[in-house]
């Protein structure tokens, strides 16, 4: 059976099992980690109701409605106000915070604050070094050096005697928390069955619901900060344990050109999965055929854009790979071969892979369009949490955000699957949007109704939940694999620049007149984000884009087919601009509404 159509086909025929399994479960427990560190400071670092620790030496008083002074009185009978020293600390709810162990309080108020903007300093750090580590060293080594270090940055947290340490140790977890998110989402996509890709990719993301309704159980028996973020930190021993019996994603290892490990990894799959499916194919033939399928459509593209940009490729010879073959050995060449790729794929000097997510005119649409919509959505993803203040217990409160997560996550697997990616996020945020401005109106006009207010405002988290996972399957599916990780690290970068808004919004708007404004502002957001998303291509059903000129033939093709108004008539001699997309199709035939063609793995 070595007549394998792609890795995808493969992987369709490998089926699903305990080689996956590990994939699987490696990916899920990594967002589980994250709540604790991402919104825990709710529990970490609350500020209670606290008063000036005035001395009892006769000398010092109260002053009347202060937190943060008092009146001292010298031997001569003057008096004057000074600045508190300590505090009294409400422990009826916490009864150790960070705030509560370093005063941060009065004139040190402003550092409260920091322990959660540097978490999304750190992030917003992670975010630009994910996407390049991922594509360069690879999916795995991002799972394992983001687990280590999260692992000894949490300890440095828990057991810090001084703030500055806590700090710099939150900073930190945000980077590597972050370098390992979207690898981990990524591995599984690319080793994944393609039938159950939707299925998968959105319920990797309900251990992370379910961890915040975990910690408003754990937070609630645990008051003390240090306990609590040690034993909430616990899904970090699972990855430890399970980063070290995955494989490399064989996907990033093919276009990589190292084949040998490749094989070895595919190999493996296929003792884990089906052992008899070893007797009917040639792992070694078929990684050998999809490299070679690669750089076909990669030699076609290159050949009729030298004469305008330069850049000479240098591919292995097919003749040299085929006697390589014959004689059952592997061609040194193929190794390590990054310059089977070229600029458009950012393979090349250190600045081709920023540049090449907008070298092109197809991979520049899409990497602004969905760079823009992650920006809007996380405004509105981080905006509702923080105008959403009826709820007297952070335990309840956390717990019911969690709980709308939920389906967010499970019910849209199979609304997804049969509907499509592309409908399901537009619907949710152009629905969600409408509600917020709902909202915005009732509050300009002061309609007050709490409880409708929160439950609009619950549903409208329930969309924006629902758009926020959905993306995270979609944009990696619009990324071709040269690209996915520095794409999906873009997007995540834009999403905590969103991250960093609503405060600012909120900080000038709620408890006075300008209320609504923060609900227009989050339901616009909302809108102009569903609406760009019309913008994107489809990929629900469509094999993952191996290459740029994978992704430039399967959009073209597509608007080929819609203009014939026929999707099974073959189209031949495909003709594109001159923008840097410039390619000749020789051959292109169309089987019920799937593209076979020597650029598609």
């Amino acid at each position: 059976m070595n007549n394998v159509d792609g890795l995808d086909d493969f992987l369709t025929k490998l089926g699903t099992g305990k080689w996956n399994y590990l994939f699987f479960a490696t990916s899920a427990a990594v967002p589980g980690v994250l709540p604790i560190y991402l919104i825990g400071s709710e529990f970490l670092n609350s500020v209670t109701s606290f008063s000036c620790a005035v001395p009892d030496d006769n000398r010092t008083l109260p002053l009347n409605g202060s937190q943060c002074e008092m009146v001292e009185r010298d031997s001569t009978g003057h008096e004057q106000i000074v600045p508190c020293e300590e505090w009294i600390y409400d422990t009826s709810l916490f009864h150790s915070t960070v705030a509560m162990e370093w005063n941060l309080v009065c004139d040190k108020a402003r550092l409260a604050s920091l322990f959660q903007t540097i978490y999304t300093a750190g992030g917003f750090m992670g975010a630009m070094v994910a996407g390049m580590a991922a594509d360069r060293y690879g999916r795995r080594w991002c799972i394992r050096t983001g687990t280590l270090f999260t692992i000894c940055f949490t300890i440095a947290l828990v057991f810090s005697p001084w703030f500055w340490l806590v700090v710099v140790a939150r900073f930190f977890l945000g980077v590597f928390n972050t370098i390992m998110v979207g690898p981990a989402f990524i591995i599984s996509m690319e080793i994944c069955n393609p039938s159950l890709r939707p299925t998968v990719g959105i319920f990797l993301a309900l251990p992370y619901a379910l961890m915040m309704i975990g910690i408003a159980g754990i937070a609630y028996c645990i008051r003390d900060w240090r306990i609590l973020q040690a034993v909430a930190s616990w899904p970090c021993l699972v990855i430890l344990v399970l980063m070290y019996l995955i494989d490399e994603s064989p996907r990033w290892l093919i276009v990589k050109g190292r084949l040998d490990e490749a094989i070895i990894v595919l190999q493996r799959a296929v003792r884990l999965n089906q052992p008899n499916f070893a007797l009917d194919v040639d792992v070694r033939s078929v990684v050998h055929s999809i490299y070679q399928k690669q750089n076909e459509t990669k030699t076609q593209k290159t050949q009729n854009e030298q004469n305008e940009s330069g850049t000479s490729l240098r591919l292995p010879s097919t003749k040299t790979q085929d006697s390589m073959s014959a004689r059952g050995g592997t061609e040194p060449s193929l190794s390590r071969s990054p310059n089977a790729l070229g600029l458009d794929d950012g393979i090349g000097p250190w600045w081709a892979a920023p540049v090449a997510l907008l070298r092109t005119k197809i991979i520049r649409k899409v990497t602004l369009v969905l760079v823009t919509v992650w920006l809007l959505q996380g405004v509105v993803y981080l905006g509702l949490p923080l105008s959403s203040s009826s709820f007297s217990s952070p335990f309840l409160y956390m717990a019911l955000l969690g709980a709308f997560e939920i389906p967010a996550y499970s019910l849209t697997a199979p609304i997804t699957k049969r509907i499509g990616r592309k409908s399901v996020v537009t619907t949710c945020l152009m629905t969600s949007g409408a509600l917020l401005l709902s909202v915005a109106g009732f509050l300009l006009y002061h309609i007050t109704n709490e409880w409708l207010h929160i439950c609009i405002v619950m549903i409208s988290y329930l969309l924006v939940c629902t758009a926020y996972q959905v993306n995270f399957l979609y944009a990696p599916e619009l990324f071709p694999t040269t690209l996915r990780p520095l794409g999906s690290a873009a997007c995540t970068l834009s999403a905590y620049v969103g991250f960093s808004i609503p405060p600012f919004i909120t900080y000038y708007t709620y408890g006075n007149d300008l209320a609504w404004v923060s609900a227009a502002v989050f339901g616009s957001c909302a809108i102009v984000a569903g609406l760009l998303v019309f913008l994107l291509p489809e990929t629900n059903g469509r094999n993952l884009a191996e290459t740029v000129a994978d992704l430039v033939n399967r959009l073209e093709e597509e608007e080929n087919l819609q203009s014939n108004g026929n999707g099974t008539q073959p189209v031949s001699h495909l003709t594109y601009g001159s923008d840097g997309d410039s390619f000749n199709k020789s051959r292109v035939s169309t089987i019920s509404g799937t593209y076979c063609n020597a650029g598609y793995t």
